[in-house]
C-alpha cells in the first residue's frame, strides 16, 4: 500500500514540461506532506488529547491543542521556505563514461534567508545549504553517467523540513537542459597506414603539402637566413622572421577503419584513447569515422579535442 501510494505520488509530481532558466519557484504546484517525525509528533498529540479526555485534564487540553496549533503553523513556514527561491543557472562539463557529472546549480532568495534548502536529482545525491537574503549559492549535484551520448537530467526535486522537521514540502521540476559524456577512453596502441613517414601518426599516416605564409616576429638567434625577411631589414624596418604554418604537412587521421575490431563500442572507445593521445603529444589530428570527418586543428587545441570527442559520443 505505501510503495503503491508513493508511485502515485511521483507520477503526479513528476508531470510537466522542461524550463529554462533562470526560473521562480513562486506560483508553481507544491507539494507538502508529513515527515516520519511528523506522523509520531501526530500520534504523540492524539495520545495527549486522549489522555486529557479520560482524566478531564484541562492543562492537558491546552498544551495538546497549542502543539496542533504549531505543527499547523509550521506547515506555512515550511512551504514558504522554498516559495521565494530563484535557480538562476547552471554549469557543468562534460566527463567520460562510467565517472560522474558534478551539476552546479547557482539558487538565490532575494526576499528573506531561507534555511535547510535540499535539491538533488531523482535517484542521486543531495545536498543541503542554507541561503541568506540577496546570496546566491551554489549545489554541486551528482549525476551518474555510465553511457555515452548527450542526455537531459532527470527530475530535479528542492525541499525542504524546516522549521520543526515535522513536515517535507517539496517541487519537482524539469530543466531545460543536456548534458554530454564522451566515450570511455580504452587503450590502443598506435597505429599508422602505410606512408613515406611510417610510425609517426597516431591513425593514419601524415599528410604532405605546402606551407603558408602566417605572420611577421621578432628575430631570434638561431633562426636561419632563409626566413629573414631581407625586404622588410632593406627599407629599415629592423629584423624580423617569418613564420609559416602547414595546413597538412605534419597533419595525421585518427581513422575509424584503422581499428581492428567488430565491437562497435569497443572501437569508439579505442578512438576517444587515440584523441586524447593526439591531444597529449601535440600531434595536429583530424578525425574519420562513419558520418564523421573533421579536419585537423590547431596542435594542443582543446575546442578541437573536444570537437572530436564530442562528434564520437553522438556516433548513432
Amino acid at each position: 500500500m505505501k510503495g503503491a501510494l508513493g508511485n502515485a505520488v511521483r507520477r503526479v509530481t513528476s508531470r510537466g514540461h522542461r524550463r529554462p532558466l533562470p526560473l521562480g519557484i513562486k506560483g508553481m504546484r507544491i507539494y507538502i506532506l508529513p515527515t516520519g517525525r511528523g506522523v509520531l509528533f501526530a500520534c504523540a498529540v492524539v495520545s495527549m488529547i486522549a489522555g486529557s479526555m479520560n482524566y478531564s485534564n484541562n492543562p492537558g487540553f491546552l498544551f495538546a491543542f497549542l502543539l496542533v496549533a504549531m505543527a499547523m503553523m509550521s506547515t506555512l513556514y515550511t512551504q514558504k521556505n522554498i516559495k521565494e527561491l530563484t535557480l538562476v543557472s547552471e554549469k557543468h562539463t562534460a566527463v567520460f563514461a562510467g565517472e560522474r557529472l558534478w551539476f552546479e546549480l547557482a539558487v538565490k532568495s532575494d526576499t528573506a534567508p531561507r534555511y535547510n534548502i535540499s535539491a538533488g536529482f531523482k535517484g542521486q545525491g543531495r545536498q543541503t545549504l542554507d541561503i541568506a537574503t540577496g546570496e546566491t549559492v551554489t549545489f554541486r549535484l551528482p549525476l551518474d553517467a555510465p553511457w555515452r551520448g548527450r542526455f537531459k537530467p532527470g527530475p530535479l526535486v528542492v525541499s525542504s523540513t524546516y522549521p520543526f522537521g515535522l513536515f517535507r514540502t517539496w517541487v519537482t521540476l524539469r530543466l531545460d537542459t543536456e548534458y554530454l559524456v564522451f566515450p570511455k577512453p580504452l587503450s590502443h596502441p598506435f597505429v599508422s597506414s602505410p606512408g613515406p613517414a611510417e610510425g609517426e601518426g597516431i591513425g593514419a599516416s601524415p599528410q604532405s603539402g605546402a606551407e603558408d605564409f602566417k605572420e611577421l616576429r621578432s628575430y631570434r638567434a638561431g633562426d636561419p637566413l632563409n626566413r629573414i625577411a631581407w625586404k622588410t631589414l632593406a627599407r629599415g624596418q629592423g629584423v624580423w622572421t617569418k613564420t609559416f604554418e602547414s595546413e597538412r604537412s605534419n597533419a595525421v587521421y585518427i581513422s575509424w577503419d584503422l581499428i581492428r575490431t567488430t565491437q562497435r563500442e569497443t572501437r569508439i572507445s579505442h578512438l576517444c584513447h587515440l584523441v586524447l593521445e593526439a591531444h597529449r603529444q601535440g600531434v595536429a589530428y583530424g578525425l574519420m569515422a562513419p558520418g564523421i570527418t573533421i579536419k585537423p586543428g590547431a596542435p594542443g587545441s582543446i575546442a578541437h579535442r573536444d570537437h572530436c570527442l564530442s562528434s564520437l559520443a553522438v556516433i548513432p
